[in-house]
């Protein structure tokens, strides 16, 4: 049997190496909290138990991608070799003469342009390294959170304060990492048209000095999750007063089972 590779660079084989690494940790995973017969995790069902499983394998495994692709971005952008930036809008767009052929089209004009530099200089690949590591950092946020809350949702206590505060890192990670790579992919265009304006003083600049195409949804992203984090955090207070109240009943009685009294975490709520 021969295998032959052709033309794999060095970022493919990290994200290969992250593809492994995930599958395998992620049934790993799964193995462990199957393993965790602890007494809570008898409230769930066996289907909200499997899918509360699942969830956290899979964002295990994500993780474990996002981490390979953002090995993958830093190698590259470290790598001496062409860069390419793309929709570099143009001072003067120009019209697209084969679009304009084509029967039924009036006109075709092509605003932006993918222009790729043989020698960029690190202003340039830096914010654009910085464009494509936030969106990772936010899948990573996601990831660990929804690993932390998965733990949390099978011992027992949906309502704990892991749920608010995962929530509000969560908000945070989408306002800051949406709108920050949408400027980092800007400022890296800019800094791509001042290099390309230096090199030819002796002509008219051939794209726009700064433009950026503001999306706004990350906000509203962000704004919803923190309601969110506020209404579980309203649950987390119902549920402590809940658990007061009853410990408060409980505790006098010296019959009370044991195990109600645990489960309830009486000794630190009365404490």
């Amino acid at each position: 049997m021969k295998v032959a590779f052709v033309d794999i660079s060095a970022p493919d084989i990290i994200r290969v190496i992250s593809v492994i690494v995930g599958a395998l940790g992620a049934a790993v995973f799964t193995l462990q909290l199957r393993k965790s017969e602890q007494p809570s995790i008898a409230d769930l069902a066996r289907s909200d138990r499997f899918g509360t499983v699942f969830i956290a394998a899979g964002a295990l495994f994500v993780g474990a991608l996002a981490i390979g692709n953002a090995a993958a971005a830093v190698t590259q952008a470290l790598t001496p070799g062409p860069t390419t930036v793309y929709a570099m809008e143009l001072a003067s767009p120009k019209p697209d003469a084969t679009v304009g052929a084509v029967p039924g089209v009036r006109s075709a004009v092509s605003p932006t342009l993918d222009v790729t530099m043989i020698d960029a200089p690190p202003s340039v690949t830096g914010w654009l390294l910085a464009g494509e590591l936030l969106p990772i950092v936010l899948a990573l946020t996601m990831c660990a959170s929804a690993i932390w809350l998965a733990t949390g949702l099978l011992n027992g206590r949906p309502f704990t304060r892991r749920f608010p505060l995962a929530l509000v890192f969560v908000a945070a990670a989408v306002m800051v990492c949406g709108i920050g790579s949408q400027f980092a992919g800007a400022v890296a265009r800019a800094e791509a048209a001042i290099v390309l304006r230096e090199a030819t003083p002796q002509i008219d600049p051939l794209f726009v000095a700064f433009s950026i195409a503001l999306d706004l949804a990350p906000f509203g992203w962000g704004l919803l999750l923190g309601l969110l984090a506020g209404a579980f955090q309203i649950g987390t207070r119902l549920q402590r007063e809940t658990e007061l109240l009853v410990c408060a009943a409980l505790i006098p009685k010296t019959n009370a089972p044991a195990s109600i009294v645990v489960s309830m975490n009486c000794s630190k709520s009365v404490g």
